[in-house]
């Protein structure tokens, strides 16, 4: 992979995971719920892709096996899952805490990894993940004492951690079925099975998706731009030539970048506990991921 292309895409995928937290805040304070926001978005992405695949993904669409469908439409309920923790988890906590404990996915895809693709750890990489793991137990409780930490800190990195697992198994998927279909397409087929899902949701929920401010859905739309079209749609790409726990880490630099926004627009000023605890959550899962890259290339060498 040529150096600049790889710069690009990372840059990008940093760009999104850090401006997407605050995005996301913003459409709620407008009076729009959490669920049409994921609605919108998951729609939005699924519509504006679907004449680029008619006309240039037909083919491949047709040689699709029922296998590869299932496998698309489990991606897409973990994405689904996934979302709509992350936009509950920032309606009852900080941007920071919310950000630091989704991003712990490296830290729950170990044994699916070690067993699934044969990794051999080091014991540096278990040193990470005890480190790792204090430092989410001092975000969390510090979350009691920062500054605007939220009406439910506990709460909401309870589901910020859950949607940390959701994330873990849709990378992993699509670390599997996205080398066997072209990255678009199958980008196509999970927004496409998320959108359902939350069509689902939406229905019984009785939740209407009308009715609200001219910029409620402007910022819904600015969302899905910087989520789904600079984020996820270039995230599948990396997963072509990064494991997904690389990948992970690399939105592990966003989660700075919207903690600082975060101080500035929001008020939202950590405890002590929280900054320590964010950087040791940061450092063991930098640690823990170049362990892991390092020993799949030992045993599966490639181009990166």
């Amino acid at each position: 992979m040529p150096n600049r292309r790889a710069l690009l895409i990372i840059s990008i995928i940093i760009f999104s995971a850090g401006l997407t937290p605050i995005a996301i805040r913003i459409a709620q304070s407008e009076g729009m719920p959490s669920l049409v926001i994921v609605f919108i978005r998951l729609w939005l992405v699924t519509l504006g892709l679907l004449p680029i695949i008619l006309a240039r993904f037909r083919e491949d669409l047709a040689r699709l096996s029922l296998g590869q469908c299932l496998l698309a439409a489990v991606a897409g309920f973990w994405l689904a899952l996934n979302l709509l923790l992350l936009f509950v988890a920032l309606e009852y906590t900080s941007v920071l805490m919310t950000s630091l404990l989704r991003r712990t996915t490296p830290m729950w895809i170990v044994l699916p990894e070690i067993f699934i693709f044969g990794l051999v750890f080091s014991r540096r990489f278990w040193l990470s993940l005890v480190v790792t793991l204090i430092g989410v137990t001092m975000v969390g409780l510090g979350g009691f004492s920062a500054i605007e930490a939220g009406s439910d800190p506990l709460l909401g990195g309870a589901l910020a951690l859950c949607g940390s697992f959701c994330f873990g198994a849709y990378l992993l998927i699509g670390r599997r079925l996205n080398n066997l279909i072209p990255p678009l397409l199958y980008s196509f087929l999970v927004f496409f099975a998320s959108a359902l899902i939350l069509t689902v949701f939406v229905v019984f929920s009785r939740t209407p998706v009308i009715g609200y401010s001219l910029n409620s859905y402007v910022w819904a739309i600015i969302v899905t731009i910087l989520a789904q079209v600079l984020g996820h749609l270039f995230m599948n790409i990396a997963l072509q030539h990064f494991t997904a726990t690389a990948v992970s880490i690399i939105l592990q630099v966003g989660v700075v970048l919207s903690a600082v926004i975060a101080q500035f627009l929001f008020g939202e000023i950590p405890a002590f506990a929280q900054i320590v605890g964010g950087i040791l959550v940061i450092y063991g899962v930098t640690v823990a991921t170049i362990e892991q890259t390092r020993a799949k290339w030992k045993r599966q060498p490639q181009t990166v």
